[in-house]
């Protein structure tokens, strides 16, 4: 037998179901699934008492019931269904934060109707799209989206749009709902908005060519081979990349999470077959985000090693670990991936970080190894680590 908790729940569920429904299903007749014979006998006062609550609940929020007549002891009137009988009804039956929810796609759907020359259905799967904007951001996709329909915008950056609160970044960071969002209210199947070019970030760590300044590549920067660079390292952290130390005939580049793999392109020299005399060094974070950009990059044709992503770093390391990500959130555990790029140790690793099985800690930052111990281990594998600072390191290479 439904309690008035369990009526209020099966309304919720019918207005969360039906929130971006055209026609939402109401009225609605809810059963109260009424005891047997036996049971109500023996729970004479509980049913009663639960009867009376459903009745009064119901006379309290405008909701007709439907009875029947049950023998204990006596006959007795009981509520056998509820009735829903419109939407303002099941609103006030509802929660606040849910009815407000509701409210706001039904007056976000009209407004939309009223703005855009488009059919019922169109409008309602933009406003279901764009569900988690905020009032503001709700705002600007429809103002985007009526200058779309009178504007050209295709080839241009989303800066060049002249639109306050209209950028590349937001844009961005829900790109593909707010992008459809738009394409559907402005008509258009394609904004055709020209994306940022890629871009990469390097410097050099020959100390002949310390005093040069970064370069920030656009363009393939094709002067590698002529400039005789011979050692490269790919580095995720800012303070890891401005600290390597100096290595003859060395490039460091900053990946910065995947943007290394689109950038990379950005060195064609590196995937020349008559560049086999350079070679390549990975080093991430020892986390499943780490390992997937390693396998990534291989698979684009870099053929690199990796430094401190193995079972031996992760071993002496770590102690620092964490299982929370870059944003202090907790980190979930996951079904490892195929990725093909990566080599059987590195796997092994990658694949604990996923379950978590045998080990502590999710993901292991490289900031929190020293670079002295990166200019050993690098100078142990070869790279001519210039002047003393390899001598510094302490401890085996991991």
């Amino acid at each position: 037998m439904k309690t008035v908790r369990q009526i209020v729940d099966v309304v919720e569920r019918r207005l969360t179901s039906d929130m971006f429904r055209l026609e939402p299903r109401l009225p609605m007749t809810i059963p109260i699934g009424l005891p047997g014979r036996a049971d109500l006998e023996t729970n004479v006062v509980a049913v009663h008492d639960n009867n009376n609550e459903i009745r009064t609940w119901a006379r309290r929020h405008g909701c007709p019931v439907e009875t029947v007549v049950r023998t204990i002891g006596t006959p007795v009137e009981l509520i056998s269904h509820v009735i829903i009988p419109d939407e303002q009804t099941a609103l006030r039956v509802s929660g606040n934060a849910l009815a407000a929810r509701y409210r706001s796609a039904r007056k976000r759907y009209g407004t939309v109707r009223e703005t855009f020359p488009i059919d019922e259905e169109t409008a309602m799967q933009a406003v279901r799209l764009a569900k988690d904007e905020t009032d503001v951001d709700f705002a600007l996709l429809l103002q985007v989206a009526g200058y779309c329909a009178s504007h050209d915008v295709a080839g241009l950056r989303p800066r060049a749009v002249p639109l306050a609160g209209f950028s590349a970044k937001w844009l961005d960071r829900k790109a593909a709902k707010r992008r459809k969002v738009v394409e559907l209210l402005s008509g258009k199947p394609s904004l055709e908005l020209d994306d940022r070019p890629r871009e990469l970030r390097f410097r050099h760590l020959d100390p002949t060519r310390a005093l040069q300044p970064d370069v920030v590549a656009i363009r393939p920067w094709d002067d590698g081979a002529k400039m005789s660079i011979r050692h490269v390292v790919i580095v995720e952290n800012k303070d890891t990349y401005q600290l390597m130390p100096p290595i003859s005939d060395g490039l460091c580049v900053f990946g910065s999470g995947k943007a290394a793999v689109d950038g990379l392109a950005l060195l064609p020299w590196l995937f020349d077959e008559r560049s086999t005399n350079v070679r390549v060094l990975y080093w991430g974070d020892m986390d499943a985000a780490g390992f997937e950009i390693l396998s990534s990059v291989r698979q684009l044709g870099v053929d690199c090693d990796s430094l401190f992503m193995d079972r031996a770093a992760y071993n002496r390391y770590g102690m620092f670990g964490t299982n929370l990500d870059q944003d202090d959130k907790p980190l979930s555990r996951q079904v490892p991936k195929p990725l093909p790029g990566l080599r059987d140790g590195e796997r092994e690793l990658y694949e604990a970080l996923c379950t978590g099985e045998g080990v502590p800690y999710l993901r292991l930052e490289q900031e929190r190894i020293p670079i002295a111990d990166a200019a050993q281990a690098l100078s142990a594998i070869g790279f001519p680590v210039a002047g003393q600072v390899a001598a510094e390191g302490q401890g085996a290479v991991g």
